[in-house]
């Protein structure tokens, strides 16, 4: 909703009607500020009127189709995200009905997180809480995004962290396990995401191109894009070896000839990392990040490696663009 003036001197006022026409209405003012107080009254008698057509839900039965909903399009971690977000803010507010929230319980709501969690999670929280909004406003629960205008907290930018060449050595002397060694180095060749290791299947791999497939059939990837990455050696390898012995399952990976839960492996992950003496912040994720960091460290592009990456976004990997501090010091010498 905004306002303009015509070229006859009179303020029109111009909004967007629920079907998404826009259309417009006169102050019948020439003076701005007399138009401006008619906007004011305006946008509030449209804010009543929409409201009373909306169509009444409790909190607790809005999270529970949004939820459904997000199961059928999002992933699982993403689905996930939202239930951690949800049962903070039902705890916050309570089975209110959703047309009762307004913008300050989500704004101390936030201030109340803030206190608790990181900034990134409250991020997120943002984020969740905005995304169901909209589908609200889809559905005619609520006349407006409640999220619109609450600025998100800063994120204080961290290194990545990844292992160094001996330290992966090292982790792989205490793995005693061949399923999860070869899950472990595959990861740490090709920078693909726990769920998309876990969830890979023969028909995605391709000898002949030396490739596998991303195609949002087995794991949706989180651009939704189908992505082709490239094998190395020891990734062909690590194929070759578990083709020989694969028994009737369509998985890649298994630990024992059973399908690998992703919190299975986190938590054995962990364990061999705590018998290696290395750092306990090292987590499987890591394994993502040390593809990324050792590629950046071998003279490899950022652009390069934001592809194999499927980094939506060139600016999510510039995380790793600290370890070409060479590339600058032979800037700053063409000076001289």
């Amino acid at each position: 909703m905004y306002l303009s003036k015509r070229s006859n001197g009179i303020y029109y006022i111009y909004f967007f009607q629920p079907n998404g026409k826009r259309t417009c209405i006169s102050t019948k003012s020439s003076n701005k500020s007399e138009a401006l107080k008619f906007l004011s009254k305006f946008e509030a008698q449209l804010k009543v009127r929409l409201e009373s057509k909306l169509n009444p839900i409790s909190l607790k039965q809005f999270i529970f189709e949004f939820l459904k909903y997000s199961e059928s399009i999002h992933s699982i971690n993403h689905t996930k995200s939202l239930k951690t977000t949800f049962n903070c803010f039902f705890n916050y507010t309570g089975n209110l009905l959703l047309s009762e929230i307004k913008k300050e319980i989500i704004v101390s709501f936030i201030e109340k997180r803030l206190r608790e969690v990181t900034s990134y999670t409250v991020k997120r929280d943002i984020a969740d809480l905005s995304s169901a909004f909209s589908y609200a406003i889809s559905k005619k629960f609520l006349s407006e995004n409640l999220c619109k205008g609450i600025r998100k907290p800063k994120i204080i930018e961290k290194l990545p962290l990844y292992f160094s060449e001996v330290e992966f050595e090292t982790l792989l002397r205490a793995i005693d396990d061949n399923d999860l060694k070869d899950l472990v180095i595959f990861a740490v060749n090709t920078g693909l995401r726990q769920s998309d290791l876990i969830n890979l299947e023969w028909k995605q791999i391709s000898f002949m191109n030396r490739s596998l497939i991303l195609d949002n059939r087995n794991s949706l990837t989180k651009s939704r894009k189908v992505h082709t990455i490239p094998l190395n050696i020891k990734s062909l390898q690590i194929l070759n070896d578990r083709q020989l012995k694969k028994k009737d399952s369509d998985k890649i990976f298994t630990y024992h000839n059973k399908p690998i839960k992703q919190l299975f492996i986190s938590h054995k992950f962990k364990k061999y990392v705590y018998l290696s003496g290395l750092n306990p912040k090292l987590s499987f994720h890591c394994l993502r990040h040390t593809f990324g960091s050792w590629l950046v460290q071998r003279g490899v592009s950022i652009y390069q490696v934001s592809k194999l990456l499927t980094h939506s976004d060139l600016r999510i990997t510039q995380i790793y663009s600290h370890l070409r501090v060479e590339d600058l010091k032979e800037a700053v010498e063409k000076l001289n």
